[in-house]
């Protein structure tokens, strides 16, 4: 009986350590996946403090339509809220007053609007065509991932969503 508790007591605890192994490996992959994020936006929230004398940021966005923009949202020293779209191809980077265009919630209802939306699922702000725009990833009535462009001034939906 003990010669059979033992191996029992072994087997428990090779799973235990098997188990604990598993959990540190997974962590490892999670944090090292979220890196190029991290490193990322603090870039883009250094350009945005710098070029838009943004101190205080309340959103980050990465948009990847054709090109990848970074869009940090931020309070400025006079509490005006701006922000600063970054485009990775080293053009110029742009900075507009928020108050020049729809915020995030007026994008989604224009897409909700359009009644084709059964959930919106993500929504990014970039540059298209060198134009500020919302995209809004939602699921279609028929199960479909649509991708619609908003444009940032007229809050109009742009021609030619993507629907996958």
């Amino acid at each position: 009986m003990g010669d059979r508790s033992m191996r029992e007591n072994r087997v428990i605890k090779y799973l235990t350590i098997t188990l604990i192994a598993i959990i540190v490996i997974i962590s490892v992959i999670m944090y090292q996946s979220t890196a190029t994020y991290r490193s990322t936006k603090r870039q883009a929230v250094e350009i945005a403090k710098n070029l838009g004398h943004i101190n205080k940021v309340d959103e980050f966005y990465w948009f990847t339509r054709q090109e990848n923009t970074y869009s940090v949202v931020g309070k400025d020293d006079k509490n005006e809220e701006k922000i600063v779209m970054i485009p990775e191809n080293g053009k110029e980077a742009l900075v507009v007053y928020a108050n020049k265009g729809i915020n995030q919630d007026d994008a989604i209802q224009a897409v909700l609007d359009t009644k084709e939306t059964k959930k919106i699922k993500k929504v990014s702000l970039g540059l298209f065509k060198d134009e500020p725009v919302w995209e809004i990833t939602a699921e279609s009535k028929d199960d479909h991932l649509v991708y619609y462009l908003v444009d940032f001034y007229s809050g109009k939906i742009e021609e030619g969503a993507l629907k996958i």
